[in-house]
């Protein structure tokens, strides 16, 4: 068949399938490649209109990790073509052109008039049949010329394209087209296009960290199993559909947090996991800390547990220490849960309520005593309550009578205490807040708050403890943090959006042990308020002390190089190209060593430190 009977015939077999549908029309074996043929039909499917030309989408980001990848591979074939007529064309893994190569100028103005330059979506769900968008849709090297190009715009070109696969996730990260106008094609555009496709998959690899590399050796070692199968590190995740089913960025990094500060006496734990709706038999790799990897298999639907929330099982005779429990009941229970632990404290101090007599209140510094007392006497008297000093009750007679004269007008009493308030003073005013007094608003009560300074012991002095409302710590709270920093963050800015933290940022909130509790949460939201506003917050956010945890775990060799490179980063005003020249080192070594050693910009999951 001649060239014009055959584009006659391409033309009216596209023209076929796209009037008669998928299937009435059929196509001549004969006329088209296999993976064109259905190329032609994914874009019926999509609605394609061939007379339709590429969109633009935003800028190009020169920083991106495939543009960085292919920078020189793309420079070393366009200097080897420089005697033909061929162009190279890069794109990301949305079909979105993000480099361009012209070998002869005299293509440039053809390439412009199909708009094939750098920004237009190439997709095959936007422009059918391509050079570029269908390599990512089949995942297969493709041969496109003249008229089987579903656009008519395209018709003029031929353009072999190999999709670009990631080595360590095996996902489509992009594609690689190399074209031509249609009367200078050669079938060897193909096999140039899936050697360069396979060149820049390489860089790929040699730019990723090596700890990542592991992590997909091991994922590929424990995907055979027949059970889904979530294998992660302090970074990134590797897993199938079924285990992702409820896990997110939060859900990474309170697991992570929760099995790197396990005792790991062996290398294995049973779990289970009723918010996954499985077991999960766990298994720690590689070494303890920064290098650690897990590997969750789950096995069984898991039993639910007594008191509703996560067990965890033996394994060889050992079982999970209470820090593990504790953040494992926070993880499991976090998307059933509608209340925190603040929200329970309430109805701890209605239940105290219904009996009369002082009503105590006990926690550690900044826990929030003051706080949740008032909340809960404002919302039961509708008014502001009084507040008053054991020091003011011990030193000044009239304090009591002022006491008297706010209940009866409908106020709540705040009494605050240091530790080692005196045991004539609690007699007083437990004595005090049980008199009757005919009247009086029911909601009225007197409550004293205490502040703690040891560890709280349920055993100690039991008979003291009858009718007393108990503050944890953020620390003993480390399974609800962002749920109580969402609560926070509303009493301090009703209205406002709810706090978005990074998943780095979130791992430095995890491993920071909140001295100061809900007082330092407050001041540190008020702070992130004023900086970061309502945007992302990330790592570069927070207080510096907070995020000095994230790099505990560098050796002292790594904390002198990681200084290093931020001093030449310094000097450069950041630019990473002029940072790499001032060291002597390579760009692609310098953005390596800036992954490994936690200067990157991507805010990607760290490890903090204990």
């Amino acid at each position: 068949m001649d060239k014009s009977r055959r584009e006659d015939a391409l033309r009216s077999a596209r023209e076929r399938l796209i009037t008669e549908g998928l299937v009435r029309a059929s196509i001549p074996a004969s006329l088209v490649a296999e993976e064109i043929e259905q190329s032609w039909r994914r874009s019926v499917s999509n609605h394609v209109n061939p007379a339709t030309g590429p969109h633009i989408v935003g800028e190009v980001d020169p920083d991106s990790a495939i543009l960085r990848a292919a920078g020189r591979i793309l420079d070393q074939w366009q200097n080897n073509l420089t005697d033909t007529r061929m162009a190279l064309f890069l794109a990301d893994e949305e079909g979105r052109i993000v480099s361009r190569r012209i070998v002869d100028a005299q293509d440039t103005r053809t390439l412009d008039n199909a708009n094939a330059a750098e920004g237009f979506v190439f997709s095959e769900q936007a422009l059918g049949t391509n050079g570029l968008g269908t390599p990512i849709e089949g995942r297969g090297v493709v041969f496109v010329r003249g008229h089987e190009h579903f656009n008519d715009a395209l018709a003029r070109l031929a353009c072999a394209g190999a999709p670009i696969k990631h080595p360590i996730t095996g996902r489509i990260v992009g594609s690689l087209s190399i074209a031509s106008h249609v009367d200078a094609s050669s079938p060897l555009m193909v096999s140039m296009a899936r050697q360069a496709g396979h060149q820049i998959a390489e860089a790929l690899e040699l730019m990723a960290d090596s700890r990542n590399l592991e992590l997909a050796r091991t994922y590929r070692q424990f995907r055979s199993s027949k059970h889904p199968v979530l294998v992660m590190n302090s970074e990134t995740v590797m897993t199938d559909l079924p285990a992702l089913a409820h896990f997110d960025a939060e859900s990474h990094a309170y697991l992570w947090e929760m099995l790197r500060m396990h005792h790991w006496d062996q290398d294995k734990l049973q779990l289970e996991l009723p918010v996954l709706g499985t077991e999960a038999m766990v298994r720690r790799l590689g070494r303890a800390g920064q290098d650690a990897i897990f590997a969750l298999e789950f096995t069984e639907p898991a039993s639910a547990p007594a008191e509703g929330g996560v067990s965890v099982g033996k394994h060889p005779e050992q079982r999970s220490a209470p820090a593990l429990r504790e953040v494992l009941d926070g993880l499991s229970s976090r998307q059933a849960r509608t209340t925190t632990s603040y929200g329970v404290l309430q109805r701890e101090l209605t239940a105290a309520a219904t009996a009369d007599g002082l009503i105590r209140v006990t926690g550690g510094p900044g826990t929030g005593k003051h706080h949740q007392s008032s909340k809960w006497l404002r919302q039961h008297t509708g008014r502001e309550p009084k507040t008053f000093t054991a020091e003011m009750l011990t030193e000044d007679p009239t304090a009591w009578a002022l006491m008297e004269a706010a209940l009866a007008e409908g106020c709540g009493i705040l009494v605050t205490a240091g530790p080692g308030i005196g045991h004539d003073l609690v007699d007083r005013l437990t004595e005090f807040a049980a008199a009757h007094r005919p009247g009086v608003h029911p909601g009225a009560r007197v409550i004293l708050t205490e502040r703690t300074s040891g560890p709280f012991n349920p055993n100690h002095e039991a008979e003291d403890l009858q009718g007393l409302v108990r503050l944890p710590s953020l620390v003993e709270l480390r399974g609800e943090l962002l749920d109580i920093v969402r609560e926070v963050s509303a009493e301090l800015f009703p209205g406002a959006p709810a706090p978005r933290f990074s998943p780095a940022a979130l791992q430095c909130l995890l491993a920071w042990r909140w001295p100061g509790n809900v007082a330092e949460m407050a001041r540190l939201l008020a702070h992130l308020r004023r900086s970061a506003g309502t945007g992302l917050i990330q790592t570069k956010d927070l207080p510096a002390p907070m995020r000095q945890t994230t790099l505990s775990s560098l050796s002292r060799y790594e904390q002198s190089e990681r200084d290093t490179i931020v001093a030449a980063l310094a000097e450069a005003n950041g630019n990473k190209s002029r940072a790499a020249e001032i060291l002597g080192i390579g760009r692609t070594t310098m953005y390596r060593k800036m992954r490994a050693l936690k200067i990157d910009d991507d805010e990607r999951m760290i490890l903090p430190g204990p």
